[in-house]
């Protein structure tokens, strides 16, 4: 007997297991279940709605069949259904999985009303249905689950299924036999079932994961391509058709445009017959005001905009926000094939192309207004806009994204430090502490990119933190020092030392490099000749020596100590309060 049930529920779960196969090559449900479970905090709940009821149905049909392919053991039906009811919660999301189980229920219940474990069976179906969902809202937003809890709550779905049969099964003894010699066998079958069902679909994560990457990486070398037709902003047409040009090469969509308010800035032959008019603006405003708070929105009802295109075609909007205060957004529109369509890749590369597009854009008009307002501050800043950098930063979240996303998170949160830093509109004079504050965002994103081989230590107490120093004025002496020091040894390190002295604050970089020529320490201190932007030490640090000597006189500078054992560069800054 006991042999017949092992094999009947083997059966259930080898059949359960191949469809479920079967499902997750179609792209219809790959992109059903890849649908964000957060999407309901994102003003989409319909969508949400829509994969719970398919998800349900999906999976209700997989305890259907359970059930219809079970061989009768002493009253019970051995079957795998909690593997079903327990997938689709999960999946599917809070509502999914209770949907499944009333429809097991209900076909349990009409299949065999009359068998003594039918009550038992109906009523454990509903409270796993209920579990499913308790789980799924407990860990909203959650997409994979550890072994061990899959085996775990299984077990303990079932193990609900054993006391409702004690309870409701009557005689007992027959209740105790079902027990022993059919469920007891199909809870420990099915949690090993379970987790060999869920490992089918968390193959769907995991292939959409690296394509997201993937996308990310492309979004990446499109901006890179575009980088030139940035430059000088949205306004030149030309430059926007070769933006356009470019995105048509590095991503294959059927269209692509940026729209201004009721306008095309750039558009490829796709949205050649579309005319935008004052009714249509709002439509991508909303989409684009959605997204402040989202990674992507599709247009609000696109017929009455892109009629023509619609019927094949799936259009994504992604807004370039230039000044969220100002309303100030153009918006990025991408027209992909509906049969190509992957929801969380294409969203990375739309919503990661127009940020990088944003970022541009407001990189560039922030050195306009520096060179404006000061011809020394422009050259700091530029030197600091380093556009490798900032690719070597995103690498290195991307990596950790999947592997440690806490981290990812940690250094997300530092790139965004020290882009804010970089495009505030601040006094010429900082606080020294806010100045650390970018320095050590910077320093975070460069230890996570060089990991044990860069070591850094910043001692700067609080109270000897009170002075104001130029802003932007130490990032570029701790990126020297990383770049041509600390990283050309094996174990490299860096070390920021802040002292406050009766009159004046010393501030200190060590590193523990090869040292600097003193022929390039010389030119440092040539007021006449500046460096080559990509010389040896480049523009920054000799802009931070004149921009010292400018603020605090001749007398006043760098004072660099080298040699083969490392390099100290000091910075001496008067205490008083400066404006």
């Amino acid at each position: 007997m006991l042999y017949l049930v092992i094999t009947n529920i083997a059966t259930n779960i080898s059949l359960l297991l191949l469809l479920a196969l079967l499902l997750t090559r179609l792209p219809v449900f790959r992109q059903i279940l890849l649908y964000e479970s957060t999407a309901a905090e994102k003003g989409e709940g319909g969508g949400v709605l829509k994969k719970r009821l398919i998800t349900g149905l999906v999976f209700a049909a997989f305890c259907i069949i359970s059930d219809r392919i079970g061989i009768q053991v002493k009253g019970a039906l051995p079957n795998a259904r909690v593997i079903g009811i327990l997938s689709s919660g999960f999946l599917g999301g809070p509502g999914a999985g209770m949907l499944t189980a009333v429809i097991a229920a209900v076909h349990r219940y009409l299949i065999f009303p009359e068998r003594i474990s039918t009550t038992a069976c109906v009523i454990s179906a509903l409270l796993q249905g209920i579990l499913a969902d308790l789980v799924s809202f407990r860990c909203r937003g959650r997409r994979l689950y550890a072994t061990g809890f899959l085996v775990g709550i299984t077990f303990a779905a079932e193990f609900l299924h054993i006391v409702l049969i004690l309870l409701l099964t009557r005689p007992f003894e027959e209740a105790v036999s079902i027990v022993l010699n059919v469920i007891v066998p199909m809870a420990v079958m099915n949690s090993i079932g379970m987790v060999m069902f869920f490992n089918v679909f968390r193959s769907i994560f995991s292939e959409a994961d690296l394509k997201a990457a993937s996308m990310l990486s492309l979004a990446f070398r499109t901006a890179e391509q575009c980088t030139p037709w940035l430059e000088g902003g949205f306004s030149d047409a030309e430059k926007m058709q070769k933006v356009i040009e470019t995105i048509l090469a590095e991503y294959p969509c059927r269209g692509a445009a940026i729209v201004r308010e009721y306008s095309f800035l750039g558009k490829s032959g796709a949205f050649q017959n579309i005319q935008l008019t004052r009714d249509h603006y709002p439509r991508l405003l909303s989409a684009a005001q959605t997204f402040k708070n989202t990674r992507i929105s599709s247009v609000p009802k696109p017929e009455d905009a892109f009629f023509p295109l619609y019927a094949d075609n799936t259009i994504l909007t992604a807004p370039i926000i230039l000044d969220e205060e100002k309303d100030e957004i153009l918006t990025l529109v991408l027209l992909v094939r509906k049969d190509a369509y992957s929801y969380q890749a294409d969203m990375e590369f739309a919503a990661g192309l127009a940020g990088l597009f944003a970022t541009q854009l407001k990189l560039s008009e922030m050195e306009k207004q520096k060179e404006r307002l000061r011809k020394a501050e422009y050259r700091a800043l530029q030197a600091q806009i380093n556009p490798h950098f900032l690719f070597n930063a995103l690498n290195t979240i991307s990596f950790f994204c999947r592997e440690k996303p806490e981290k990812a998170r940690e250094l997300l949160i530092a790139l965004s430090t020290y882009f804010r830093n970089m495009l505030a509109d601040t006094y010429y004079m900082v606080p020294l502490e806010t100045e650390l504050e970018h320095v050590r965002a910077y320093l975070k994103l460069e230890e996570a990119r060089f990991e044990d081989r860069l070591t850094v230590r910043i001692t700067a107490d609080p109270q000897d933190c009170g002075c104001r120093v130029p802003s932007l004025i130490l990032q570029p002496i701790v990126e020297n020092a990383i770049r041509h020091g600390a990283t050309k040894r094996e174990k490299g390190s860096v070390t920021i030392s802040v002292c406050r002295e009766e009159r004046t604050t010393r501030i200190d970089v060590r590193d523990n490099g090869p040292g600097m020529d003193q022929r390039i320490i010389d030119r440092l201190y040539d007021r006449e000749t500046a460096p080559e932007s990509d010389g040896a030490h480049g523009i920054g640090m000799w802009n931070v020596q004149q921009r010292l000597r400018d603020i605090y006189g001749e007398e006043a500078g760098l004072q660099i100590v080298s040699g083969n054992t490392g390099t100290v560069v000091r910075m001496v800054i008067p205490n008083e309060d400066r404006e």
